[in-house]
């Protein structure tokens, strides 16, 4: 019996040992493979059409907002107000109908400003295998920026990797306790060797379905003299001649409230030249009140607000080409004008 004995805790501790020995192995080709595409700001980040944000639930075990799931919303609505993804594809678990992850998050990007129409839900991100494989088979992605945690976008980059995805990350800062810390890294770990596993066997996402086009987000490019503070052009696909209006939505993600007010400088680009667009003078004198005046419109630190630019008074000019329009503004308690303008196509 105690021989017997011996060799069931001889298995054991064999067993143990290369359970501890593979998680090694695996977690160190898993960093040493992604460290470097793995970005700590949206600043840095190359420029990617969608990124894929992955989902967690947005509440805590004890019921109150999940740190980790408003983080991620941050930063995925950040890459999008700067002008590093056009596109977010929203990935998670809605495997029951009381637990929707994607509907969370669409909901949350929309409130930090992001368009719906710029939102794209994946309802069968099980796993993050699944989100992975799905944004390429379905989604047609052969190149994207993960939104995670930063443990978390170096399983999903070796995953990207390993099916052929040329994708960054940005990592999501996390505010947590040492031992929360280090249970959380305990299962990362875990999840790394299955990971490992999975790719080995070639596991499959439990659905793909019909393949889901992403068409070319219309192109508009801002220029800031105040990092942290982007404009672009609202619902640019539906501008149409004649344009009576230009809605921007100003984005502040400083820690400084920003001012703008309702002047603006428009301009065409013709034969490599910025040329001013031309006015109409009809509308001097007393209409000319109602389009540029003295209110100063103020935007709180990680805000974003519409602002709207009436362009009656060169409405008849407007024909399709590229366009410019600048704005001024002033931030926090400088002593100085900082400008933004932004560039977009009429067709």
């Amino acid at each position: 019996m105690k021989v017997a004995y011996k060799r069931i805790l001889f298995s054991i501790m064999a067993f143990l040992a290369a359970v501890v020995v593979f998680t090694v192995i695996v977690n160190n080709r898993v960093e040493s493979l992604t460290n470097d595409r793995i970005y700590e700001s949206v600043d840095s980040v190359p420029h990617r059409k969608v990124a894929l944000l992955l989902g967690t639930n947005p509440l805590n075990r004890y019921g109150r907002p999940n740190s980790y799931f408003m983080n991620r919303m941050r930063i995925a609505a950040d890459l999008y107000h700067a002008g590093k993804v056009d596109y977010i594809i929203a990935s998670g678990d809605n495997h029951i109908k009381e637990y929707d992850e994607p509907t969370a998050m669409r909901d949350s990007l929309m409130a930090h400003g992001v368009p719906e129409n710029r939102i794209i839900l994946d309802f069968a991100g099980f796993r993050t295998l699944d989100s992975v494989v799905r944004a390429k088979e379905v989604f047609g992605c052969d190149s994207l920026t993960i939104v995670s945690q930063a443990d978390h976008c170096a399983r999903a980059l070796y995953l990207a990797g390993a099916h052929g995805i040329d994708a960054v990350a940005v990592e999501s800062p996390v505010r947590a306790g040492r031992w929360v810390r280090i249970r959380l890294a305990l299962r990362e770990w875990l999840a790394r060797d299955k990971m490992m596993l999975d790719l080995w066997f070639g596991k499959r996402p439990h659905f793909l379905g019909e393949k889901i086009d992403i068409p070319d987000a219309p192109k508009q490019k801002f220029r800031s003299s105040l990092q942290g503070v982007s404009m672009k052009v609202r619902n640019l696909e539906n501008l149409c001649i004649p344009v009576d209006s230009i809605v921007v939505d100003i984005h502040n993600y400083t820690d400084l409230p920003v001012m703008f007010g309702t002047m603006y400088r428009l301009e065409k680009l013709l034969d490599g030249k910025w040329i001013p667009m031309p006015y109409n003078r009809e509308y001097e004198d007393d209409e000319i009140i109602q389009i540029f005046n003295a209110i100063g419109y103020i935007y709180s630190p990680h805000s974003t607000n519409g602002n709207v630019n009436d362009t009656r008074p060169s409405s008849r000019k407007f024909d399709k080409g590229t366009y410019r329009l600048t704005k001024h503004f002033s931030s926090g308690n400088e002593r100085r004008e900082d400008s933004i303008s932004v560039e977009f196509e009429v067709r």
